[in-house]
């Protein structure tokens, strides 16, 4: 029961590595506020989970929409103890197809949704003595992928932030990164469809290239994500532990 009466704060919470944390921190003793753009799948889960878990509605690029969010989670749980920022989108394309709208949005939903999570979450810990905030990068952040510019800097940008922030957050909280891999979520089934034509097909088809052979899972993600979240991590800071099935070995 490593979250014992604790409270996670969790963006892109109704679905993949989100929910597949919140779940698992439910299960070792928490409760959490799942926050995504979708507000009625975000309560709905919520009450899937249930123990007093609750689904609120944020785009994570609106810095006063995720200020909303964390007041209400305060207000409705008494506090947060925990956050992952995991709201995203994929997107990819030539760089010349990407005008500016598009290439900031994509900056503003993935490094600018990761900032507002930190900045208004953190004061709120270091009320409590004590918190752990993990941030999402990916390997796009220390590979490079075909007609994946955008992405890939926005996601470099996360780790540069979870490394800069985690000095300004000590001595009370811990800011630490998870780089998945390829993992099956909402976010990347629509793409494993597209590319293989069903959803089985597509999976060999983005999990050949990894030496384990197959992709990720969010409730692997999830494991590691609660290890940073855990006592178990709590000499550990400013750190991006890659999750990737090798993908990234050479």
């Amino acid at each position: 029961m490593r979250f014992d009466n604790q409270v996670l704060f969790v963006t892109g919470g109704a679905s993949g590595i989100g929910r597949a944390t919140a779940e698992r921190v439910v299960a070792e003793g928490g409760r959490a506020a799942l926050v995504d753009l979708d507000g009625d799948r975000a309560r709905a889960v919520a009450a899937e989970i249930g123990h007093g878990c609750i689904g609120l509605s944020a785009n994570v690029a609106d810095e006063m929409q995720v200020k909303a969010a964390v007041d209400a989670t305060v207000e409705q749980l008494g506090g947060i103890d925990l956050a992952l920022a995991a709201g995203g989108h994929a997107e990819f394309g030539d760089i010349a197809e990407w005008d500016h709208a598009r290439f900031m949005k994509m900056v503003e939903v993935h490094l600018g949704g990761t900032f507002w999570v930190c900045k208004y979450v953190t004061p709120v810990m270091k009320s409590r003595g004590r918190g752990s905030i993990v941030t999402i990068a990916s390997t796009a952040a220390v590979m490079a992928n075909n007609k994946n510019v955008p992405y890939g800097a926005a996601k470099a940008g996360i780790t540069g932030l979870t490394r800069q922030f985690s000095l300004e957050a000590l001595p009370e909280v811990r800011v630490n990164c998870i780089a998945p891999g390829r993992t099956i979520t909402g976010m990347t089934a629509p793409l494993m469809v597209q590319r293989g034509g069903d959803m089985e097909r597509g999976e060999e088809i983005f999990g050949a290239p990894i030496p384990m052979k197959r992709m990720g899972r969010p409730e692997e993600l999830a494991a590691a994500i609660c290890f940073f979240l855990s006592d178990d991590a709590s000499f550990i800071t400013g750190q991006t532990l890659v999750v990737d099935g090798g993908e990234t070995i050479s």
